[in-house]
């Protein structure tokens, strides 16, 4: 992308004889001309180069989400403009910067619309919570110098995702795909016993949510290196998932209560919240390690009481 370098060099020029005193003023002019006309040249050669150099630098940085035609698509706040004010992830895990002490979230006022079971009414519900979340996140990653990457949100009971297939129903109601950075929560899955219900929309949604929020941070991509470099060597990549899962638990109930008592997200949501019931899972956390992380979210401070990869292997069985 660089311009050829120009070395500026001319042949030797002798003065012309006193007959051609006439034609030697023509040259001098030509050469003038000449010499100003490649000068601009080379001038816009090297703004062109320098402009083809920030944009694809700008493409690297800037991910935008890919979404179905059929899918519902939430942009977040725009990114900077000026490629120098563009924050890079830390690629870390228990050492990320959005999980050190001092990292606060702020409180939130989510006004959402009455959830109801179609579709287009589960969009509208989504297409106001993913905005309340962005409130509660941006922040924090903006205080630590994070990058903030829009999130997209598809309702369509997919087959296949640019991650691969989903899990199946019974193992998961919603996931999410860092490549194209969406959160899939299928129609289907959402209706089941009867739903949908307002706490397991909030929590499910918060809690897909907090894995964006790891991918915005680098928590995701530092998990998928470990995750490789763990060789197929099974307790430790079932460790390593739930550390993940339980710390998108952690965030998800850390957003409900600095958003609970506000708007539409009523105070009783807490005490719902609390008596929860869990589930043992080999990915996911025993019960009583979900309950734990889910009481430290309700109870945080900060988003360092979320850093389950500082956390004892005790605590994330």
């Amino acid at each position: 992308m660089e311009s050829p370098d120009d070395p500026g060099d001319r042949p030797a020029w002798a003065p012309p004889s006193e007959q051609h005193r006439e034609q030697r003023s023509t040259v001098w002019i030509t050469v003038i001309v000449f010499a100003l006309f490649m000068a601009l040249m080379l001038v816009a050669a090297v703004l062109v180069a320098g402009g083809l150099k920030e944009s694809k630098a700008g493409a690297v940085q800037t991910r935008q989400p890919t979404v179905s035609p059929s899918s519902t698509a939430v942009t977040s706040v725009t990114p900077p403009t000026s490629q120098a004010d563009v924050p890079t992830r830390k690629y870390e895990t228990a050492a990320n910067p959005l999980v050190a002490p001092g990292v606060t979230m702020p409180k939130v006022t989510c006004e959402l619309p009455k959830l109801r079971g179609t579709k287009e009414q589960l969009e509208a519900f989504y297409r106001a919570l993913i905005p309340c979340l962005e409130r509660a996140w941006h922040p924090a990653l903006t205080q630590v110098g994070e990058p903030r990457i829009p999130v997209s949100v598809n309702a369509d009971d997919v087959g296949n995702t640019a991650c691969g297939p989903p899990p199946p129903p019974g193992e998961a109601s919603g996931f999410y795909c860092s490549d194209g950075t969406t959160i899939f929560v299928p129609l289907p899955r959402q209706l089941e016993d009867g739903g949908p219900y307002l706490l397991d929309q909030l929590f499910l949604l918060a809690h897909e949510y907090g894995h964006h929020v790891q991918e915005q941070s680098g928590i995701l991509s530092k998990h998928d290196v470990l995750y490789g470099e763990a060789g197929g060597d099974q307790p430790k990549v079932l460790e390593l998932s739930r550390r993940l899962e339980l710390q998108a638990d952690c965030f998800s109930a850390m957003f409900l209560a600095n958003a609970a008592g506000r708007g539409s997200i009523g105070a009783g949501m807490i005490s719902q919240l609390k008596q929860s019931t869990f589930e043992d899972s080999d990915t996911h956390g025993s019960a009583k390690s979900a309950a734990l992380w889910q009481k430290r979210g309700l109870t945080a401070k900060d988003t360092s009481a979320c850093n389950t990869f500082a956390a004892p292997a005790n605590e994330v069985s």
